[in-house]
C-alpha cells in the first residue's frame, strides 16, 4: 500500500441528488462533475463542557456536524444547476433560476489524483448554496475564472454517517462512482454472458440481464440511455430483468446503455446494440 504524504489533483467528482419518503433514503445514480478544480473541508462541531465537583472538564463531549468549507469547479455544469440548485429548462433551452426553487441535498464522491492509495471518498449529506456571478473584462493576458460552491456537510438522516473511504484494491471500489457506497452494501455485477447484448430487428427477442449479488437487494430503477423504462415492459426476479422487445424494436441501429440501479449497493450497466439483418 502506498504512503502518502499528500494530496492534490481532485478528479473523479461526481454528485448524487438524495430524496427521503417516510425517513427512508434514496440515492439517484451518481452524475460526474467535469472541471472539478478543489475542495477545501473544515470540521464542524464543538466541545461541549459540563462542569461539576470543581472540575472545569467534568464531563465533555466533541459534538460532529459533519464538515464546512467550498467546492471550487471550472464551471458549474447545467445538469448539477437544475439536479441541485433547482433552476429548470425552458422551451427556448434557457436556464432560468426562480427564487422559489428548491434546493436538494446530495451525496459528493471524489477522489485526489496525488493520492498513492488511489482512495475514494463520499460525503453522504452536501448542501451547496447559491454561487457568487463573477466576471472581468478581457486583458492582455487571459486568466480563467473558475466558480466556487460554500457547502456543508451533514450526517446522513437514516444512519447519522458522515463520510466514507474506500481503497484500491476493496469491495466497492471499482462500482464506488456507480452508486453511493453504503456501509456493508453488497455488490451487484452483470454475469459475463450478458455483458454485451445484441437486439436484431429481424429476429427480435426480449433482453435478459441477469445480475449476481453478494447480499440481499431488489431493482429499483430500469434506464435506457438515462430515461426510466415503464415497469409493464420490465419482468423482474430477483436481482434479474428482462426487457420486452418492444422497447428496442423502434430504434435506430446503434449501441444504447441499459442501467439497472437497486435499493442496496451499486448499479450496472449493459450496453445493447441494436441491429438489422433483413435480407
Amino acid at each position: 500500500m502506498g504512503k502518502n504524504k499528500v494530496k492534490y489533483g481532485l478528479k473523479n467528482t461526481y454528485y448524487a441528488v438524495i430524496t427521503e419518503a417516510g425517513g427512508v433514503v434514496a440515492y439517484a445514480t451518481p452524475k460526474r462533475v467535469p472541471g472539478a478544480v478543489n475542495i477545501a473541508l473544515k470540521p464542524a462541531g464543538e466541545k461541549v463542557k459540563f462542569p461539576a465537583d470543581d472540575i472545569e472538564d467534568y464531563f465533555g463531549e466533541n459534538v460532529n456536524n459533519g464538515y464546512d468549507g467550498d467546492l471550487e469547479m471550472a464551471l458549474i455544469p447545467d445538469d448539477f444547476r437544475i439536479d441541485v440548485l433547482g433552476e429548470t429548462r425552458d422551451a427556448n433551452n434557457a436556464i432560468i433560476e426562480n427564487a422559489e426553487a428548491t434546493v436538494k441535498r446530495f451525496a459528493l464522491l471524489f477522489e485526489f489524483d496525488g493520492d498513492a492509495n488511489k482512495t475514494r471518498h463520499v460525503l453522504y449529506n452536501v448542501l451547496a448554496s447559491r454561487p457568487d456571478i463573477e466576471g472581468t473584462t478581457r486583458s492582455n493576458t487571459k486568466e480563467p475564472k473558475s466558480e466556487k460552491l460554500s457547502i456543508e456537510a451533514r450526517p446522513a438522516v437514516d444512519t447519522s454517517d458522515v463520510k466514507a473511504k474506500v481503497l484500491q484494491g476493496e469491495s466497492g471500489y471499482d462500482t464506488f462512482f456507480s452508486a453511493v457506497y453504503l456501509k456493508n452494501a453488497p455488490t451487484n455485477t452483470v454475469e459475463e454472458a450478458t455483458t454485451d447484448t445484441e437486439f436484431d430487428k429481424y429476429a427480435p427477442a426480449d433482453i435478459a440481464i441477469d445480475v449476481t449479488s453478494t447480499g440481499t437487494t431488489a431493482v429499483k430503477n430500469v434506464l435506457l440511455d438515462g430515461a426510466p423504462i415503464a415497469g409493464v415492459s420490465l419482468t423482474v426476479a430477483n436481482e434479474d430483468v428482462t426487457i420486452a422487445q418492444a422497447v428496442f424494436a423502434g430504434l435506430d441501429e446503434g449501441d444504447y446503455t441499459v442501467t439497472v440501479e437497486f435499493t442496496k449497493g451499486n448499479s450496472v450497466a449493459v450496453t445493447v446494440t441494436v441491429t438489422d439483418t433483413t435480407p
